[in-house]
């Protein structure tokens, strides 16, 4: 029997953390696995590697809190993908950053290269259809890439519209 995508949800808030699990547990589809800091969330990372860390992790996709003690999203963001550049074998792990905050900075430091890029970005409180939809696009459709650049066109048009 094949094993369920792993998805890594790093949240320092223990309730936030715990609805999110549930919510994408109840799919069927993913077995989520909490996170509540930066440092916490490469243990896990560490414990789910494949091939001696040479081949890609077997988490899925990483739902990020941006605002978190010990470790913020930028920093975590910076690690993960120095660490994924090591090897040639890997594949970025997608990240869907989770946060309170609408602001054009955050939004384009999700889209900034040399972060890895964010394949989305929820705003909390959020819409639980959209977020499993946005998982189902990565995770199942494989459609990361594409996010991306969506999330890209989607900050292109509200700095334009802000100009206006």
């Amino acid at each position: 029997m094949k094993s369920k995508p792993l998805i890594l949800v790093v949240e320092d808030d223990k309730t936030q953390s715990a609805l999110v699990v549930e919510i994408i547990n109840e799919t069927g589809l993913y077995q989520a696995i909490p996170a509540y800091d930066g440092e916490h969330a490469f243990e896990v990372l560490g414990n789910n590697q494949r091939g001696f860390n040479f081949l890609s992790n077997r988490v899925a996709c990483i739902l990020l809190d941006w605002q978190m003690p010990k470790m913020n999203g930028e920093v975590f963001i910076k690690r993960l993908r120095t660490e994924e550049g090591r090897s040639p074998f890997k594949r970025h792990i997608p990240i869907v950053i989770f946060s309170a905050y609408s602001d054009k900075e955050r939004l384009q430091l999700a889209k900034d290269p040399t972060l890895g890029l964010a394949s989305g970005y929820v705003v909390k409180p959020f819409d639980q259809e959209e977020l499993l939809t946005l998982l189902k696009r990565i995770v199942i459709l494989q459609e990361a890439e594409i996010l991306r650049e969506i999330l890209i066109e989607r900050e292109a048009r509200w700095v334009k519209e802000l100009r206006k």
